[in-house]
């Protein structure tokens, strides 16, 4: 007589090897109702708790953006503008990252009303920072005919020199010659008995009425810009990137800056320069001889080639004793993160877009380029 199977029983599964009963494993029970759910709640927590550090982290970032302060700039808040109005100026000026998080910090800080006006801010400002200054009233002296310097990349001492006294008619040529020949400040990374050649960071510049007439003020905020530019970028560690002193790597960036005519040459550039200086070739730079004949565009002769100055870099190894001109922040990238290769020349051909250079590795390459350079009349 045969037991009757209760209803429902399922026998359990097994898996077997042979006949022994010992070689039998028994699978796992089934995962219970309560386990599924524990699972699935934390699997939920992790999923909202990483999005809630990521959103965490995108409104730090727009509270409080990373890096440095940019260039100075003047801001005009329009008679009548609220919060959302002046948000949107200063997003749109680089003031603030985000106009939506910066008018939301306002209204929670309850900040009062903004006067209308001109207010010297920065590119890249934390939220608190762009606030105080909104509330501490338009700048003085900062009327609509503030006097904006702009100095271009690539402009020698003596440019500058010139290009100062140009636009800002109150400074006296004298006092700036004197200010720039024996300046109130020096470059951290300017090594002694060398001149201010280089060591200007070219931008653009707003002096007020208070610094208009001050000739040494604008000098040390050239150098300031320059060194705070110069951080950024890590030029003191040149030595262990690129294997020259923080000075020479300008003196580089000085050379891609005169060469370079697109952004995409300038590491190449730098980086043909660093390889003929490891084979100790001249780096027969056009740009080194122009400087020492002084010569900015007229046409290079074999005179001028044979030259004997030290910035002369067709008839002597190494670099230059000093920079050529004022190098700008790409250049300056440029020189210390040199593009991957083993160029040894480069020519303009204008091959694939205007102002490229052509870069080879043999001198037969190099020929051909040149014989384009020279087919499409592009000065070499």
């Amino acid at each position: 007589m045969s037991e009757r199977t209760p209803a429902g029983y399922r026998p359990p599964v097994v898996v077997t090897d042979g006949d022994d009963p010992g070689d039998w494993d028994w699978l796992p029970r089934r995962t219970s109702t309560l386990t599924r759910v524990l699972i699935i709640a934390a699997c939920a927590g992790v999923v909202l708790l990483v999005g809630s550090l990521w959103l965490k982290g995108w409104i730090d970032d727009r509270l409080d953006p990373p890096g440095d302060e940019g260039p100075e700039l003047v801001v005009n808040i329009p008679s009548g503008a609220g919060i959302n109005d002046i948000a949107r100026i200063l997003e749109d000026e680089g003031v603030v990252p985000n106009s939506t998080v910066f008018r939301y910090y306002l209204r929670f800080k309850d900040a009062g009303d903004v006067q209308a006006g001109n207010y010297l801010l920065h590119e890249n400002m934390s939220v608190w920072r762009a606030k105080d200054v909104l509330l501490a009233g338009p700048a003085p002296g900062l009327a609509d005919d503030s006097r904006r310097v702009v100095l271009p990349e690539g402009l020698t001492l003596a440019q500058i020199q010139a290009e100062l006294v140009s636009q800002v008619a109150t400074f006296s040529a004298d006092d700036l010659a004197r200010a720039l020949a024996f300046p109130p400040l020096r470059s951290q990374y300017q090594p002694a008995n060398s001149t201010l050649e280089g060591m200007l960071f070219p931008d653009t510049y707003l002096l007020d009425d208070a610094t208009a007439g001050d000739e040494a003020a604008l000098v040390v905020r050239l150098v300031n810009q320059f060194d705070a530019v110069a951080a950024e970028v890590g030029l003191a560690d040149a030595p262990d990137t690129v294997g020259v002193s923080p000075y020479e790597a300008v003196i580089v960036a000085s050379l891609v800056e005169k060469e370079a005519l697109i952004d995409e040459d300038r590491a190449k550039i730098a980086r043909v320069i660093y390889n003929r200086l490891g084979m100790g070739w001249p780096l027969q730079i056009d740009a080194a001889v122009r400087y020492a004949v002084n010569k900015p565009t007229d046409p290079l002769t074999l005179s001028d080639l044979d030259v004997d100055n030290p910035y002369n870099v067709y008839n002597r190894t190494g670099l230059p004793p000093g920079p050529i001109a004022a190098p700008g922040r790409a250049s300056l990238a440029a020189a210390l993160n040199p593009a991957e290769g083993f160029w040894l020349f480069y020519a303009r051909t204008d091959d694939p877009v205007p102002g490229a250079h052509t870069f080879s590795l043999t001198a037969e390459e190099h020929e051909v380029a040149v014989a384009l350079c020279r087919e499409r009349e592009l000065g070499c």
